[in-house]
């Protein structure tokens, strides 16, 4: 796209982090041929989808890469993209929804997830190895109380539609072991999730996500195309792991094919198939929401094969979405939700950078300002989707024993700004409805039935409970 001002801050990126950076002095691709022209080759392609992107937004080409750069930085440059137009607040001001969806940029994320690959092996000192279009790693949680203790497993189980079902679709990469699994889980939604009445005994709990082998630009590129064409948009790896994990709410001995064509089975009726879909709540965290979509709009299309459109329609809008740091993608979604961010009142340089990056201008509709109140709430237009707009404190502080302050905020993104108590602060609220909303609909309470139970915030503000109702019955 002409004059998009992301492509000024990835040209003068590469500049900083690549042109400027000291040369080699590793002589093994002289001394080896094969090596030199695989080299020569994965830079010159990825050399290429960078000048085209100048080329499309107005810029002139970056400076030309020279045969002597050390790869290592050219490595790096492509894995952190997002992390550079994140870190760019002035433009981030400026940022238009076509701006922040640009197919040019797309193509860019796609061929820096294209050139981490090729450098697989190829680079002395680097572990990195990525493989795109990754399945999904999904897992059951078996919870017994606290989390540093659940047990994950990946195989051996249905998530069952006659069960409530909550399913956290992350989007961080890490290794699928039990280790580091509990870490993540313990370490982010400990506080959220401890309520051993609910979660593990009345909800089954899962979790998706990617496996580390998938590269960031992939990642990118995915959360972009589902923005561009948000009502049909899947992979094949959704429609896979709509196929596999949740058949069993389309019908009964439900088989198909790689492409998502339904072979055999039986379909449930359409009261069964609603009651199923009301279910089923999936909280996604950042990227992680636009997995969820994209599994949805999968499982939309293998719905319409056992059902009329009307049918699958209203059952789908039975789900439950609940994400955090990714506002909604449609004005009228296929699901029912509740979309939490949190920012700074004075926002003007320091904005959600990833919030701001998919979504610019809902981002700035939806937002805390000083005089939200407890928060600002804005009710989508299909009436079913809730944005939750919570303040940002300028200091959060975790731990009641060993309180410390939460080093790594980025602006609101951080998902423990909202699944922990903020010890400095004389009230947490965020901590306190997103529980009361995630433990609602993992239940199976539905419309504004999720904020249930959520208690006076201080004397000072109103009931959230009571504002949610008004406005909820003010949109019906």
């Amino acid at each position: 796209m002409y004059n998009n001002p992301i492509a000024i801050v990835v040209r003068n990126a590469f500049i900083k982090h690549v042109t400027e950076q000291p040369l080699t002095t590793n002589e093994q691709y002289s001394r080896n041929t094969i090596a030199n022209i695989l080299r020569h080759k994965r830079i010159t392609l990825f050399e290429r989808a960078i000048n085209n992107y100048m080329k499309k937004s107005g810029l002139d080409k970056v400076p030309a890469i020279p045969q002597q750069i050390d790869e290592k930085n050219l490595l790096t440059f492509s894995l952190q993209l997002s992390g550079y137009i994140r870190d760019a607040q002035k433009t981030l001001h400026k940022l238009r929804n076509e701006h922040a969806s640009d197919k040019d940029l797309i193509d860019l994320y796609k061929a820096a997830a294209k050139y981490s690959c090729d450098c697989n092996n190829q680079i002395e000192g680097s572990k990195y190895i990525f493989k795109e279009h990754c399945d999904y790693n999904f897992w059951k949680m078996h919870i017994n109380g606290d989390l540093a203790n659940a047990r994950f497993t990946n195989h051996g189980f249905i998530v069952s539609p006659k069960r409530k079902n909550l399913i956290m679709s992350m989007p961080f990469h890490i290794n699928g072991t039990q280790e580091e699994l509990r870490l993540w889980s313990a370490k982010y939604m400990a506080e959220t999730l401890n309520d051993s009445n609910v979660f593990g005994k009345q909800v089954d709990v899962y979790m998706a996500h990617f496996p580390i082998e998938q590269p960031r630009g992939e990642k990118f590129a995915l959360s972009l195309e589902t923005i561009n064409n948000p009502e049909t948009y899947y992979t094949d790896e959704d429609i896979a792991f709509a196929a596999t994990n949740l058949k069993h709410f389309l019908g009964k001995d439900i088989k198909t094919d790689t492409s998502g064509k339904i072979l055999s089975g039986q379909a449930h009726t359409p009261e069964e198939f609603k009651e199923y879909c009301s279910n089923l709540t999936i909280f996604g965290y950042c990227a992680g929401t636009g997995h969820a979509h994209r599994w949805l709009n999968a499982f939309s299309h293998l719905a319409n094969q056992l059902y009329d459109k009307q049918t699958t329609n209203d059952a789908i809008k039975n789900i439950f979405v609940i994400s955090y740091a990714f506002l909604p993608i449609q004005d009228h979604s296929k699901y029912s939700g509740v979309h939490f961010m949190s920012n700074y009142t004075e926002d003007t340089n320091r904005k959600e950078p990833f919030v701001k990056m998919f979504r610019p201008q809902l981002y700035e509709h939806c937002k805390y300002r000083s005089n939200s109140g407890p928060c600002n709430i804005t009710l989508m237009p299909d009436n079913r989707n809730y944005v939750i707009a919570l303040p940002l404190p300028e200091r959060f502080t975790i731990g009641e024993k060993n309180p410390q302050n939460l080093q790594n905020i980025e602006n609101g993104h951080n998902i423990a700004v909202l699944t922990y108590k903020n010890q400095s602060s004389i009230y947490s609220h965020p901590q306190t409805v997103f529980k009361n909303v995630l433990t609602n609909a993992s239940l199976g309470k539905r419309k504004s039935e999720v904020f249930n139970s959520i208690p006076l915030i201080s004397k000072n503000h109103p009931n959230l409970n009571s504002v949610v109702q008004r406005r909820y019955a003010r949109a019906k």
